[in-house]
């Protein structure tokens, strides 16, 4: 006979509110968007109606005829360069993002490369078109405009939620956000609060009062107060937690945003918090608990971040090179624009791993540093044929632009997973030498599979500064990957 099984004994599956980025160009409303719904969603409960902020809140909103409720977690810093600045340190910062887009302007140049970070970032586009209270306001033209971006609207037969909103009267704000809510649904969230503790860097500064605070979204696992934590090479313990009406708590649970105090100082933006010291535990011979494989897709394209001095070089270029083909290769553009190659450029270029290419431009300073950082290709060129030639040596396999020369490289012997959930490396160095902050290639067989940055490294029960050839030391890589047992390392 067949026990039938309560519907009351089946584990219910619960999902964590989702997070959400707004994106667009610039004067189109991103802002005000925010501001207002901040103003209207939260009930203020400290004395005196003021809320907390710490660049992210959390609104609770009305889904479907059943009236559920649910929470919503937004981002409050808006633009495509504070995502791309988190997205490019390997930081899956958000579940969604609202595209602005303005019923007079239409899709504008900052709109296309906001439209190119959420893609590189694998995240659902759901389109708000603002401003509609004008009366210069064409809905009509702005989704012709978005179609030829690849964002057909659902009402055109595509897949792409486009609502009409007023961001300064409302009106179409509250149906904006129980569309957020039902594109959250199909994400499929899970709600996981006994997880090891994943969380993400949104904000940070140094305050005279306070000393250094970060601003963090729970995405998995429970953040406590009194708890050792480290952001990358940045440790502390919790001295308290601020909730966005500026009340502190005693946990954040995945989903929350909150600002942390206790932090040795001040944590980069779209660094990625863990429980535990910084300092890496000493490796011992049996690996605490085995490591699983994850499968990788290989790309076949060659990803470009395009820029020129204008336009008509632009459509040139970009017609010339998708004409590019190498054994069924070709070439995916990112991103392409109008000006000198700037940070947000080196960051999409580096989630997608690709390369940026410039035609009679320049490239601003901070952007030249951060290329060298994070070793992502970078070259200009003032004749077009050159830049075609480069683009199709790239095809061939030929090494990336700019590549720095190996420093010193490693075998993988053994991983170790310790209580804190990070994956220590067993390594033998087998040429020159690798150093702490040293920045790495991790390679699987021919193929490059990772890069990070040496957060530790140690010999035995020592910490050590570097390894040289010959010795076997434990390595700690952030960010982290599932590595394998005979993957190489190699100093970039």
């Amino acid at each position: 006979m067949v026990k039938k099984i309560k519907s009351s004994e089946i584990p219910k599956v619960t999902y964590r509110p989702p997070v959400v980025v707004v994106l667009g160009h610039i004067d189109h409303g991103k802002t005000t968007l925010l501001d207002y719904i901040r103003r209207t969603k939260i009930t203020v409960k400290e004395v005196g109606g003021i809320t907390q902020k710490i660049g992210a809140y959390q609104v609770e909103v009305t889904i479907g005829k059943r009236g559920e409720k649910r929470k919503i977690t937004f981002i409050d810093t808006p633009g495509h360069e504070a995502f791309a600045k988190m997205r490019g340190r390997g930081a899956a910062v958000a579940d969604i993002a609202v595209l602005v887009v303005a019923a007079d302007d239409g899709v504008m140049p900052q709109t296309k490369e906001s439209i190119a970070h959420a893609r590189a970032a694998k995240i659902p586009i759901v389109v708000a078109i603002n401003k509609i209270d004008l009366e210069s306001a064409n809905l009509k033209r702005v989704k012709g405009q978005l179609v030829k971006e690849g964002l057909i609207p659902e009402d055109q037969g595509g897949d792409t939620p486009v609502v009409p909103i007023s961001a300064k009267t409302g009106e179409g704000v509250p149906e904006l956000l129980e569309m957020i809510g039902l594109v959250a649904d199909l994400q499929e969230v899970k709600n996981e609060p006994q997880a090891v503790l994943e969380a993400v860097v949104i904000e940070s500064s140094l305050s005279p009062q306070q000393g250094p605070v970060a601003t963090i979204i729970v995405k998995r696992g429970t953040l406590r107060v009194g708890e050792e934590i480290h952001a990358e090479d940045v440790g502390g313990k919790v001295k308290a937690l601020i909730d966005d009406q500026g009340r502190r708590v005693k946990e954040a649970v995945p989903g929350m945003p909150v600002a942390v105090l206790g932090f040795s100082k001040v944590p980069s933006v779209g660094a990625e918090v863990a429980s535990g010291e910084k300092t890496l535990p000493t490796v011992k011979l049996e690996a605490e608990k085995p490591t699983v494989e994850q499968p990788r897709v290989q790309a076949t394209d060659l990803n470009v971040v395009l820029r020129a001095d204008n336009q008509g070089s632009l459509e040139a270029i970009t017609s010339a090179i998708g004409g590019i083909k190498v054994e069924d290769k070709g070439v995916s553009i990112l991103l392409s624009g109008v000006g000198q190659i700037v940070d947000s450029d080196i960051y999409l270029a580096r989630t997608g791993g690709g390369v940026v290419l410039g035609f009679n431009v320049g490239i601003a300073p901070s952007a030249k540093m951060l290329a060298e950082d994070f070793g992502v290709g970078v070259q200009t060129f003032t004749i077009i044929y050159e830049l075609l030639e480069a683009v199709e040596k790239l095809l061939h396999g030929a090494e990336a632009l700019k590549k720095a020369e190996i420093k010193g490289e490693g075998e993988v012997i053994k991983t170790f997973v310790l209580l804190s959930g990070d994956v220590v490396l067993g390594v033998r160095v087998a040429a020159g030498k690798i150093r702490y902050r040293d920045r790495v290639k991790v390679l699987r067989g021919e193929e490059e599979v990772h890069q990070g940055r040496v957060r530790g490294l140690k010999r035995g029960p020592k910490e050590i500064l570097e390894a040289t050839e010959g010795q076997e030391v434990g390595v700690l890589i952030r960010p982290q990957i599932e590595f394998k047992v005979k993957d190489r390392i190699a100093v970039c």
